[in-house]
């Protein structure tokens, strides 16, 4: 049984160490004070016009044409819940602001740390999305595996039994995260 759960914590752990080493990185920068606008290049512009709702992707496409922005993927639609009209993706937007007479236009170019940053916070794609909802299954799966290869040995007559100072070490790491939550809440 140890044998069947060795094999499938090393493939599993083979498999997600891409996503793993992103996770642990970004999350640890994210803690130490960058986020997904660290090194993001934003622009801002002016021009003398309020953009009519429902012309906004017409507007997108022929002012960054004439003006030499990059236009966002073709196949992003205009996000309608947020007050400000913003079209793009994760990693590239081009927001309108109203402003009285004019409209102010952003564009945003999120550096890779912000892109990994965004991918991190579940913000992008629906693919990346399903990648951390099985890279949270593996995580979980480790532990049981984990546990079953360290927490139990053999006694003499071949079955498993557990280790006590296993048990006292899963205990420790229990209440000392429960003590720091608590208190750093």
């Amino acid at each position: 049984m140890k044998k069947i759960f060795r094999k499938i914590h090393l493939y599993m752990a083979l498999f997600t160490i891409p996503v793993g080493i992103m996770i642990a990185l970004t999350g640890a920068l994210y803690v130490l004070g960058a986020d997904q606008d660290t090194g993001a290049k934003i622009n801002t512009y002016t021009v003398n016009q309020i953009i009519p709702k429902g012309e906004e992707i017409e507007f997108f496409k022929q002012w960054t044409k004439e003006n030499n922005v990059k236009m966002p993927k073709p196949n992003v639609s205009l996000d309608k819940a947020k007050i400000n009209r913003t079209v793009g993706s994760a990693g590239y937007t081009i927001t309108l602001k109203n402003k009285e007479n004019t409209t102010e236009i952003i564009t945003l170019d999120r550096s890779i740390l912000g892109d990994m940053i965004m991918l991190h916070k579940a913000k992008g794609g629906l693919l990346f999305k399903i990648m951390l909802v099985l890279y949270g299954i593996v995580l979980i799966t480790f532990y049981i595996s984990g546990l079953v290869i360290a927490v139990f040995k053999k006694n003499v007559n071949g079955k498993l039994v557990p280790k006590t100072e296993s048990y006292i070490v899963i205990a420790a790491g229990f209440i000392v995260t429960i003590i720091f939550a608590i208190f750093s809440l």
